[in-house]
């Protein structure tokens, strides 16, 4: 039982985790990309379309990438090329790509609401021989697929990027001085571009793990909120990628409560609430913190003075 509570939270966990690590680069950057909900919903789509027509899991999350990519260049085009207010360009992009995906899936497939087949073939899961049968261990390392164990792995990739290469230097200095980090020949465009490229990649991934990894479907508005829940994951963690994979295990257990209370006779839409609460939960204690550092920097000026 333990062992698929915790499979089940490291699937679900899973989509959020990649947008997060994504949102994250971008953030240290000097991006703010809120379109990460958007851009995960259109990417879970093409990924279920790829997977449909070939009938091949790989082709899907290819698709899943592509428009992913597809997605984040353009917000890279009308944000950083032309200067659009990247709130307002992340806030139109989930919007439109919400739309698109029902627009797709009514034109394409003629079916509205969800497109089940039996055409979609889910990614394949493994578990690792001996440590399977380890208490506890065991259930980090049992049905797993390629795409969760890459959301984890990624987590460390972005710590070791950002704390002990040079090119994590260059994207922590084009987000906090960007005319400082120019002066030295630091190329801004070209480093955040790279992050948004890079953010592109990882909604698709996700988006490939939501609609044909956990599931093997497309329904629409499935990503419900996921990308919103990274975007605080990524403001409560404050650049820490480790803390982002703590803050996102917790809504991934969040959420795995919410779907195993509704085999209980509990109200399904209060118990859907779960995540959100999380949110509302940890957005308030991170003002909380913020607050109290402010009044201890006040105090010490005073102390000093």
């Amino acid at each position: 039982m333990l062992n698929n509570l915790i499979i089940t939270v490291l699937a679900v966990s899973a989509p959020i985790l990649l947008c997060a690590i994504g949102s994250l680069l971008c953030d240290r950057a000097g991006v703010t990309n809120i379109s990460l909900e958007g851009t995960m919903l259109i990417s879970a789509f093409a990924a279920v379309a790829g997977c449909y027509f070939t009938e091949n899991w790989i082709t899907g999350i290819l698709a899943g990438v592509g428009a992913g990519l597809a997605a984040s260049l353009f917000f890279a085009l009308i944000t950083i090329k032309f200067g659009g207010a990247e709130l307002v360009v992340g806030f139109t992009m989930n919007v439109l790509l919400d739309g698109l995906s029902i627009f797709l899936l009514r034109t394409i497939f003629d079916v509205s609401g969800s497109l089940v087949s039996e055409r979609i073939v889910k990614i394949p899961e493994f578990s690792v021989p001996v440590l399977k049968d380890i208490p506890i261990l065991g259930g980090f390392m049992t049905d797993l697929n390629i795409l969760v164990c890459f959301a984890y792995i990624s987590v460390f990739l972005a710590y070791f990027i950002l704390k002990k290469t040079q090119l994590g230097l260059q994207i922590i200095s084009s987000g906090e001085n960007p005319q400082a980090a120019a002066t030295v020949g630091i190329s801004v465009y070209r480093i955040r571009l790279l992050t948004l490229v890079i953010t592109g990649v990882l909604c698709g991934l996700a988006g490939a793990q939501l609609s044909i990894g956990y599931l093997s479907m497309f329904t629409e508005g499935m990503t419900a909120g996921r990308g919103f829940i990274a975007l605080v994951a990524v403001m409560f963690a404050r650049g820490n990628a480790l803390r982002v994979l703590l803050v996102t295990m917790l809504f991934g257990t969040a959420e795995m409560l919410s779907n195993y209370l509704q085999l209980y006779e509990y109200s399904s839409y209060l118990i859907l609430m779960i995540p959100y609460i999380c949110v509302i939960a940890l957005t308030i204690i991170q003002l909380m913190l913020e607050k109290k550092k402010q009044k201890i920097k006040r105090a010490v000026k005073k102390a000093v003075q």
